[in-house]
């Protein structure tokens, strides 16, 4: 493969064009260490909480980096979403389809309803601290929140509204919780999306650092040595490609970037992740054959993934190698009259404060 670097604007980034070669003739590298085995004995044992509206449960680990500060559950055939938050040691249901808490877990940004479909004009912001609620105008129609790595930015998905009910994504909206006044960013091609692609295809992330955001920029049609992943600055402008490193799991990752920012994950085929060097474009890890989600990042050297066998739903945390050494979630499916009654399908695992 080869890569062609972009210069950053004024240092805002720095990303790679990865050319239309394929992204798998490269030889995996692994830059980081694995952690020691004790560690690892002391952190697979915490409290098992129970997940309300589920029958997941939660092994909770006092020890650990990260924490589970929220989900949503999937219901009615994949039609709608409850938001489930944390409290204490419980989960209690919202009216959100996804109460997305911030990194330090003071924040909650809400997107009211429960159905998929619909992009909603307001957003709630939850002070957590003092237990305000902020009820923010948007000034479009947004899905698919995402919190800067310091907890005080949010990143919406903005769209264009048409008759039929579809919409055109058109953009971006950051906010920050100090002043919570929403930014409005064109960017990106004017991608159509209606029914479930919305709040599923072409959502923006922020970058490792928040100083710039990445979407998908093509879609499924095109061959997966040609797809591309454009990045942009928080104008709006692209600053390049990564082209032929896998597809981000749009709908299940809360974040694909790693705590330090240096590496991002997609799905490199059905079951498999590619693990990418955000500054040099290449893929330097490849994990696993039967992974279902990709859910975020436990540390900078473990992925959260869940794996489905039977009517079995685990969440683990897993090494480069693929191996699952911490099963964080554990769900019994169970059958109901529209495929299974609810369950989860997004999972909000947080840095602590």
């Amino acid at each position: 493969m080869r890569v062609r670097s972009i210069a950053a604007a004024a240092a805002v980034m720095v990303v790679a064009v990865v050319m239309a070669q394929s992204a798998s003739a490269q030889t995996p590298r692994s830059p980081l260490s694995s952690p020691p085995a004790a560690d690892v004995r002391s952190a697979a044992a915490g409290r098992s909480i129970k997940l309300a509206g589920t029958s997941g449960q939660l092994n909770d680990m006092a020890g650990g980096p990260v924490r589970l500060a929220s989900y949503s559950l999937v219901f009615d055939a994949g039609q709608g979403h409850y938001g489930y938050l944390r409290k204490g040691d419980r989960f209690v249901r919202t009216p959100y389809r996804e109460a997305l808490v911030s990194p330090g877990e003071r924040w909650v940004a809400g997107i009211p309803d429960y159905r998929l479909w619909l992009a909603q004009r307001k957003v709630d912001l939850i002070d957590r601290r003092s237990g305000r609620k902020h009820t923010i105008p948007l000034h479009a129609p947004v899905t698919s929140p995402q919190w800067s790595p310091d907890g005080r930015t949010l990143l919406l998905t903005a769209y264009k509204p048409h008759r039929d009910g579809s919409l055109t994504i058109t953009g971006f909206v950051t906010m920050n919780v100090t002043d919570r006044t929403p930014h409005l960013v064109k960017a990106g091609p004017r991608h159509h999306v209606a029914h479930w692609e919305i709040g599923r295809l072409f959502r923006f992330y922020f970058t490792g650092d928040a100083r710039g955001v990445l979407a998908m920029h093509d879609g499924q049609d095109i061959a997966p040595k040609d797809r591309r992943i454009a990045a942009y600055g928080l104008d709006g402008k692209r600053r390049g490609f990564y082209t032929g490193v896998g597809t981000l799991d749009e709908w299940h990752t809360v974040d694909p970037f790693s705590p330090s920012g240096r590496l991002f994950a997609t799905f490199v085929r059905s079951g498999r992740i590619g693990i990418v060097e955000a500054s040099t474009g290449k893929i330097v890890h490849r994990i696993g054959h039967d992974i279902r989600t990709f859910a975020g990042w436990y540390d900078d050297e473990h992925l959260i993934v869940s794996r489905q066998h039977a009517g079995t739903h685990v969440y683990q945390r897993v090494d480069f190698s693929g191996t699952g050494d911490i099963e964080l979630i554990t769900e019994n499916l169970v059958p109901g009259p529209a495929e299974y009654k609810p369950h989860l399908e997004r999972v909000n695992f947080v840095r602590r404060g």
